[in-house]
C-alpha cells in the first residue's frame, strides 16, 4: 500500500511538467510545532509534523475538470507525542499519525445551472459543523461518493449529495482498519435560499454507517445566516436549529437537539463576537458530530468528544486586523457546561490566535489554548506554531 502510495505522489509531481500547458498544480507544504501539556501525565508532548500535498487539475473543455491530490504526513525530529495509534501513550495527544495516501480523486462538471462531481472529494458543508475536510488536521478528511447542485432561479439552489466511504484523519496507514475508513450510505440533502438579508438554509442528512453502526444518524434542521451595516459598523448573526435521531442500523434509540445562536458587531479592525453552541445528550447519548469538524469549536484543546449528557458552549471574544503583513488575531473564552443540566461542570478555555500573511504564498500561524477543567477532564495547554507555503489552488 505504501509503495503504491508513492508512486501515485510522485507521478503527480511529475504529471505538471509533462502536461504543464494542460491544467494547473497544486503544491501545499505545512509545518507544525505543537507543544502539549496535560496535568496528569508528566512528559510534555513534542510533535513536529510536515505535510506535503500534491495536486493538479485538468480542465479540457469548458465546464469539464479533473482533479487528484496526493497527501504525504511525516513526523520530524522524533515522535514526543501520542499520535492515537496506540505507541507513543505516555505522552498528550496530537492525532497527526504519519499516512500516505491518495486524498482526492474526482471528475465532474461544472456551469452557472448545474453540476455533478464523481469520485474522491472533501465535502464542507455549511459552517463545517456536520461535515467538513478537517482542514486544521495533517491529514484531511475525504468522502467517496458523487455529489451535485442544481440552481432554480430566484437564488433558490438545491444540492445532494450521495456518500458511500468517508476516509479520515488518521490517515491510510493507521493500523485499526475500521478507524481508517467507514463504509457508509449516506444521502445528503440541501437546499439554500437568498433573502433580503442573508441566506436560509434547509438540510437533512441520512447517514447508515456500515462500518459502526452507532455512527448512523438522520439531522435535519435549519440555518439562517445574515449581516447588516449600519454606517461603518457590520452586524452579523447566526441561528440554527436541528434535531437529530437514531437511523438504519443504530442499535440505540433517541432524538437530540441542537442549536446554535451567534453575533458578531464591529469594524474590521475590531469587532465583538458571542454565541451558544448546544449538543444534546439523554445521559446514554450525545449528538453525534463523527462527520464533521472539531476544531473549530469547543475550543481548540480538543478535550471533547460530546459527553453522554452533551455539551453548551458559551462563549465571547474579540477579533481583528491589523496592516502588519495582513496580520489578523482572535481572543475567545469558552465556558462548558452539561446541555441537559445534569453531570460534572465541563470547564472553561481560553484560546488567542495569529494569522500573518507573508506574500501570497506563504503564511505563518500561532495558536494557544489553555483548558481549565472544572470536575470533569484535567488542565491541558496546547501551543502550536505553523509555517505553510502553497502554490497553486487547490481544487476543493
Amino acid at each position: 500500500m505504501r509503495r503504491r502510495s508513492l508512486l501515485l505522489l510522485a507521478g503527480l509531481l511529475l504529471a505538471p511538467l509533462a502536461h504543464a500547458d494542460d491544467g494547473v498544480p497544486y503544491i501545499d507544504l505545512r509545518y507544525r510545532d505543537s507543544t502539549l501539556h496535560q496535568a496528569n501525565l508528566a512528559d510534555t508532548g513534542h510533535a513536529h509534523t510536515l505535510r506535503l500535498q500534491l495536486g493538479y487539475l485538468w480542465t479540457p473543455l469548458p465546464g469539464f475538470s479533473a482533479y487528484a491530490e496526493g497527501t504525504r504526513v511525516l513526523s520530524l525530529f522524533g515522535r514526543q507525542y501520542n499520535d492515537t495509534t496506540g505507541r507513543r501513550t505516555p505522552y498528550p495527544a496530537e492525532a497527526d499519525p504519519p499516512s500516505t495516501e491518495l486524498s482526492s480523486a474526482w471528475v465532474g462538471y461544472a456551469d452557472d445551472t448545474a453540476g455533478v462531481r464523481a469520485g474522491r472529494q472533501y465535502l464542507n458543508l455549511d459552517d463545517r459543523r456536520f461535515f467538513s475536510s478537517n482542514a486544521w488536521r495533517q491529514n484531511p478528511q475525504s468522502f467517496d461518493g458523487i455529489t451535485g447542485y442544481l440552481n432554480l432561479g430566484s437564488g433558490t439552489t438545491l444540492a445532494y449529495d450521495w456518500i458511500g466511504q468517508v476516509n479520515r484523519t488518521v490517515g491510510a496507514d493507521f493500523p485499526d482498519i475500521d478507524q481508517r475508513r467507514w463504509k457508509l450510505d449516506g444521502k445528503l440533502l440541501h437546499v439554500d435560499q437568498a433573502l433580503p438579508l442573508g441566506k436560509l438554509t434547509a438540510y437533512a442528512y441520512f447517514v447508515k454507517n456500515l462500518t459502526l453502526p452507532t455512527d448512523s444518524v438522520r439531522t435535519e434542521g435549519a440555518r439562517w445566516v445574515g449581516s447588516a451595516l449600519f454606517g461603518q459598523t457590520k452586524l452579523g448573526w447566526t441561528a440554527e436549529a436541528a434535531r437529530q435521531q437514531d437511523y438504519a442500523n443504530n442499535p440505540a434509540h433517541f432524538s437530540l437537539p441542537y442549536h446554535l445562536f451567534e453575533l458578531d458587531y464591529g469594524l474590521p479592525a475590531i469587532s465583538a463576537r458571542a454565541g451558544e453552541e448546544s449538543l444534546g445528550g439523554n445521559g446514554h447519548t450525545a449528538f453525534n458530530i463523527a462527520y464533521g469538524s472539531g476544531h473549530s469549536f469547543d475550543g481548540w484543546v480538543g478535550v471533547f468528544a460530546v459527553p453522554s449528557h452533551g455539551l453548551r458552549d458559551r462563549y465571547a471574544g474579540l477579533q481583528g486586523q491589523l496592516p502588519w503583513q495582513r496580520l489578523s488575531w482572535q481572543v475567545t473564552r469558552h465556558d462548558f457546561q452539561p446541555a441537559s443540566g445534569d453531570g460534572p461542570r465541563y470547564g472553561s478555555e481560553t484560546d488567542v490566535g495569529v494569522l500573518a500573511s507573508l506574500g501570497t504564498r506563504l503564511g505563518l500561524e500561532l495558536q494557544y489554548g489553555d483548558y481549565r477543567a472544572g470536575s470533569f477532564s484535567v488542565n491541558q495547554r496546547k501551543l502550536w506554531l505553523m509555517m505553510e507555503y502553497r502554490y497553486g489552488r487547490q481544487a476543493i
